[in-house]
């Protein structure tokens, strides 16, 4: 397990490392003082027809959207198990692209495993180079 975890870390700290690197090349947002991020809630006796339907079908969502399978296919019907079902087809694909490229970048961030040469080995390799360079040196004064 020790190793599949170093191996996600690598994963995770390369997206991450790739994700800055896009980011920092990104244009900046312009910012404009009525566009914020802290809309203010208005109260329902100022909204629309239109945006009061629009703010109970965003909270309808906000709750069909934490349901589990059971309880989505049990409890919703229609329209709403048809959204909930798209939204988690279309996250089990997103998840399983990523899975898919996690693998592949894994394989190219970790290099293949070479096996340690044992000392008979090394000894081998050294004696193979001394009788190498002696018949090139043999060779040479011939």
């Amino acid at each position: 397990t020790t190793k599949t975890q170093k191996n996600t870390m690598k994963v995770v700290a390369l997206l991450s490392t790739m994700l800055v690197g896009a980011s920092a090349f990104g244009v900046a947002p312009r910012t404009s003082r009525f566009n914020t991020a802290l809309r203010p809630a208005f109260p329902e006796e100022d909204l629309s027809a239109d945006q009061l339907e629009i703010k109970k079908i965003s909270e309808k969502w906000g709750e069909v959207r934490l349901l589990s399978r059971e309880e989505a296919t049990s409890t919703l019907d229609g329209e709403w198990l048809e959204a909930y079902n798209r939204f988690y087809e279309k996250y089990d694909d997103d998840m399983e692209r990523m899975e898919e490229i996690a693998t592949k970048v894994e394989k190219m961030i970790t290099p293949p495993k070479v096996q340690k040469k044992s000392k008979n080995q090394k000894k081998r390799d050294a004696y193979a180079r001394k009788v190498a360079i002696e018949a090139a040196r043999a060779k040479a004064a011939a």
